[in-house]
């Protein structure tokens, strides 16, 4: 009695633990999204501008694959982001591109708007005033020359009705398996127990 209990229990946790946990499984094997842009460092109306001063992220975390491309005939630009202290070594560099030069792709992790993945290490990056990562041109920063990652709003997802339900059946199935376990650790305190045992051999015998 007591191994044949064991066995059901352990088949109902199985079998209603193994839905529960494959939604887990699957979350964490989902690959991180990729946006691919080029930026280009240009002049219009005498001012050094980029061409996308502004980068807005669908979602965090994402891999993000920018080609820096100087179109400038004259003058010099660079795509930089720097560390919260805004100092160099700067993690994030195209270094400075002449006119004509070829164009540099970097490939980096936005994990959230303040740390940032890059060739094996982490770090904090140097924030905008407007909110979000600031990127610039080494040459023309003071210049205004300058730009911001972010985040682009998204609306909160509507609830549907599917995924209630479901949650509804797994806490009924939840409370039964509950209840059917206790009812089977009690047969199984029962019949181990040295009182029971006593007791049965005493009918047995045709005892009172």
């Amino acid at each position: 009695m007591k191994r044949f209990a064991l066995i059901i229990a352990t088949t109902l946790l199985v079998a209603v633990g193994t839905p529960l946990l494959a939604p887990v499984v699957a979350a964490q094997t989902t690959p991180i999204p990729t946006l691919t842009l080029t930026i280009i460092g240009e002049t219009n109306n005498s001012k050094q501008v980029f061409s996308k001063p502004l980068i807005l992220l669908p979602e965090i975390p994402l891999d993000l694959v920018i080609t820096f491309h100087n179109g400038d005939p004259t003058m010099a630009h660079s795509f930089t982001i720097a560390d919260v202290n805004g100092t160099p070594p700067y993690p994030i560099n195209s270094q400075i591109l002449s006119p004509g030069a070829p164009n540099v792709t970097l490939s980096f992790t936005v994990l959230s708007l303040t740390r940032i993945a890059y060739n094996g290490t982490q770090f904090t990056p140097q924030p905008s005033p407007a909110g979000g990562i600031l990127f610039f041109c080494i040459p023309h920063q003071a210049a205004g020359m300058v730009g911001r990652i972010d985040l682009a709003g998204l609306a909160p997802p509507t609830a549907e009705k599917g995924i209630l339900l479901r949650a509804y059946w797994i806490g009924l199935i939840g409370i039964a398996v509950t209840l059917l376990w206790v009812v089977i650790s009690y047969y199984i305190i029962k019949s181990s127990s040295r009182h029971f045992k006593d007791h049965a051999d005493h009918v047995r015998r045709g005892l009172p």
